[in-house]
């Protein structure tokens, strides 16, 4: 059962990667908390910033794609078949492409005035915390 939860609690967050990743690579503009850190409209930017951004927005976007496709996958193995390197590989690519989430949305609120999803985020991380520690708990009670 354990095992189960913490399955599911990783497939809603591999979700809400490749949500992510939907909104970014599809984005024609940057984000109001971008318009906020910036304290610029898109509008007025150059047709060189505008690619600029687009390209960095969409490469995150990319990241968060790839990190949630291959956490669906991994999820989806583990379900059928439970292998301690794909245990492992889960955690590390979900908890490294959420590290780097964290860090950067903190960032932007710690030191631009934009607002950026940093609830959404760190709700994110906790689930994914939560699902390490139910995953390791169930693969030991399954292998004790």
């Amino acid at each position: 059962m354990i095992w189960k939860l913490a399955l599911v609690l990783f497939a809603i967050g591999g979700i809400s990667h490749i949500i992510f990743g939907i909104v970014y690579v599809t984005a024609s503009e940057f984000m109001s908390y971008h318009a906020q850190a910036l304290n610029v409209d898109w509008n007025r930017l150059g047709e060189n910033y505008k690619t600029l951004f687009l390209a960095l927005i969409r490469l995150a976007g990319v990241g968060g794609l790839v990190a949630g496709i291959v956490n669906l996958t991994l999820v989806s193995c583990l379900y059928h078949r439970v292998e301690s390197r794909l245990i492992w590989l889960l955690i590390a690519s979900s908890l490294i492409f959420q590290s780097m989430m964290n860090y950067v949305v903190y960032s932007v609120y710690i030191n631009t005035p934009g607002d950026p999803p940093l609830l959404m985020v760190s709700n994110v991380s906790v689930t994914f915390i939560i699902a390490t520690i139910l995953l390791l708990a169930g693969f030991r009670g399954q292998h004790a």
